[in-house]
């Protein structure tokens, strides 16, 4: 998400802030069934195929969405073949009956309407990873190209939204951390456009995969205009950029995203932090509006404009 975002414009469809999930997944470890079709010493990859079908500007032929992954992340006890989401069957625009999902990440490698896997014993180059989906790296020998796969670190501010009016005094700043297949370590916050930084207090599980919460409460001292970022580290010291790198091409946009609010006197103001019923109840209340609205992108994506 936030390709809207960038300042410089990146092809693909245009995500906002959108576009992003948490759930409870349910299903089959892969491992299992790849251990009982007794994989060749030789296997390097596992190929997934989607029912899906479809074209691209550039590839006018109709084909398949397909991607690969690593042997050893196939055979990791986390990747699964889902077939639940949140404890429910899952539907149809989430990959019913059968989808792969790839803990830790980015959502391209979870193929959905999962109709076929594969073990090969070279690098798969599709479409969706090779001319989709990667970024760039300078090398001694030149730009290589890199598989979009594991997540960066990142951290995103909920409440105040961005151009919200808070009171001056305290106000309880409230967000979000993840950082794939690392736990996250720290979150910290700015109020003053990254000159100084102060460390929040993380809400909830502190767990690979998964969304941390995240609290802080700001003192405005004084009328006036304030830009707000945050930063997250993860456990293993991946710490989130001030700045976003074209190398990647438009994907793994995960730097940290002004957000400018203006205190005055008389304004809201809330200074009710550590209480958890509050902290849940913004994060449903994020959630049911941004639920109310229609996708970003729906005219874009369905234009076949690629993604």
């Amino acid at each position: 998400n936030r390709r809207s975002f960038l300042q410089e414009r990146a092809p693909g469809v245009q995500w906002g802030a959108g576009a992003i999930g948490h759930a409870e997944w349910t299903g089959v470890p892969l491992h299992h069934v790849l251990e009982r079709a007794r994989v060749q010493p030789r296997a390097v990859e596992v190929l997934f195929e989607g029912a899906d079908v479809g074209t691209e500007p550039d590839h006018p032929e109709p084909m398949h969405f397909a991607r690969s992954l690593p042997l050893a992340k196939a055979l990791h006890p986390d990747t699964l073949l889902a077939t639940r989401m949140n404890g429910e069957r899952l539907e149809l625009a989430h990959g019913a009956p059968l989808r792969l999902f790839v803990p830790g990440w980015y959502g391209v490698a979870s193929v959905k309407w999962l109709r076929r896997i594969a073990v090969i014993d070279q690098p798969f180059h599709g479409y969706f990873q090779s001319k989709k989906y990667t970024t760039e790296r300078r090398t001694p020998a030149g730009k290589e190209r890199i598989v979009v796969g594991p997540m960066m670190v990142k951290s995103e501010i909920l409440r105040p939204r961005d151009a919200d009016m808070v009171g001056v005094g305290g106000n309880r700043v409230v967000g979000l951390a993840w950082a794939g297949e690392d736990a996250i370590a720290t979150v910290e916050i700015s109020v003053d456009a990254g000159q100084t930084w102060n460390r929040t207090t993380l809400v909830g599980p502190q767990a690979p995969y998964s969304w941390t919460l995240w609290e802080y409460l700001w003192e405005a001292p004084s009328p006036g205009k304030y830009t707000l970022l945050s930063r997250a580290t993860s456990v293993t010291g991946k710490v989130q950029p001030r700045e976003y790198d074209p190398m990647y091409l438009g994907y793994q946009i995960h730097f940290s995203r002004p957000h400018v609010g203006e205190a005055r006197p008389g304004g809201r103001r809330d200074a009710q932090v550590g209480n958890l019923d509050a902290l849940l109840f913004d994060m449903n209340a994020f959630a049911e509006e941004n639920r109310r609205l229609p996708l970003d992108v729906d005219t874009h994506f369905m234009s076949g404009s690629g993604i």
